[in-house]
């Protein structure tokens, strides 16, 4: 497949500083080219309206969690 372009990058980016979880940008990257930003950004930010104490693991699991399981029960990828 192709190199990421600029805007999968940038998306992917200020997907994981706002996770604070670098760590995974690699699959950032991959969520920014399979799904739509609108679906991202949804999921970004019902992640982060989500209390610390209530977050389990990290916030960068449940948002993993939540695009995977989502993702493919609606269909928002391209």
């Amino acid at each position: 497949m192709s190199p990421y372009d600029p805007y999968e990058i940038r998306l992917a980016n200020e997907i994981a500083d706002t996770l604070n979880d670098k760590d995974a940008l690699q699959l950032y990257l991959q969520f920014s080219r399979k799904y739509k930003e609108a679906f991202l950004r949804k999921i970004l930010a019902r992640v982060m309206s989500i209390p610390d104490n209530k977050i389990r693991r990290s916030r960068g699991a449940l948002f993993t969690f939540l695009i995977t399981q989502q993702g493919s029960n609606d269909n928002s990828g391209d």
